[in-house]
């Protein structure tokens, strides 16, 4: 893939990101966002670093960012692989190092058609998301599942997003994913199947339907995020997807 694409897709990220928060700090090496109604999502508090700067600096500036504000914990994404590696060691005590990949399709799309793929409403979805926060952390309080689901109300304010779901014969959802779309980027992301469901094709479906419904509306890059060492990253190269930058992310409680 060329520079000019991953460059779309970092730009895409930032004014997506930045367009969800209720507050932005700017630095020279990167930025905060911060979303004072939904503080119990990470990804909507946290540090991104974009450019050169020595790892304590960048501690010393989330301490005083999401500290400042009241929250206990800390999320720094690191966007250029050398500076992320870089900072093991002071980011040690967080607890929590991921490599993350971004993934760019290759714009060959797959056939359309088949399946029950729909779009589903914020009203629709909600109720599947709480269920799978209550299942997978079930100590997490009411309120901090609430923020959770709803968060994706958000989305709205940084790119035109479609919900995409398969329900059963009952009328429950049971797969699921988020597609966002913004000057011709279109980002698919956080694709669950129940997993009583799984082996039936349900997740090359929602693919399918997404790169569509985002080529019909302009998109001409696509793109996801991926675990560096988890399996769905080969799932997604046979899906089309390659993988590009690596990032580092540190997180955990302060």
């Amino acid at each position: 893939m060329s520079d000019g694409v991953w460059g779309r897709v970092r730009e895409f990220e930032e004014r997506f990101a930045k367009a969800q928060a209720t507050e932005v700090v700017e630095w020279g090496w990167g930025y905060a966002v911060v979303q004072a109604e939904f503080w119990a999502s990470w990804h909507h508090n946290r540090v991104v670093v974009t450019g050169e700067v020595e790892p304590g600096v960048v501690r010393g500036a989330a301490d005083e960012v999401l500290g400042g504000r009241g929250l206990g914990h800390r999320l720094v994404q690191f966007e250029r692989d050398e500076v992320g590696a870089a900072a093991a060691v002071e980011f040690a005590g967080y607890g929590v190092h991921e490599r993350v990949l971004t993934m760019v399709h290759s714009g060959v799309l797959p056939p359309e058609g088949g399946g029950r793929v729909e779009a589903l409403s914020v009203a629709e979805l909600v109720p599947s998301l709480v269920a799978d926060w209550r299942l997978g952390e079930p100590g997490r309080t009411d309120e901090q599942v609430r923020q959770l689901a709803e968060r994706i109300t958000l989305y709205e304010r940084g790119a035109d997003v479609t919900f995409l779901g398969v329900r059963d014969d009952n009328g429950d959802v049971i797969a699921r994913g988020e597609l966002y779309v913004a000057d011709g980027v279109a980002q698919f992301e956080d694709v669950i199947v129940r997993a009583e469901h799984r082996g039936k094709g349900l997740g090359k479906q929602l693919f399918s339907a997404a790169l569509h419904r985002s080529a019909a509306a302009g998109a001409d890059v696509w793109f996801l995020i991926a675990d560096d060492d988890d399996w769905p990253r080969g799932w997604y190269e046979r899906l089309g997807y390659r993988a590009g930058p690596v990032m580092h992310v540190y997180q955990g409680m302060a």
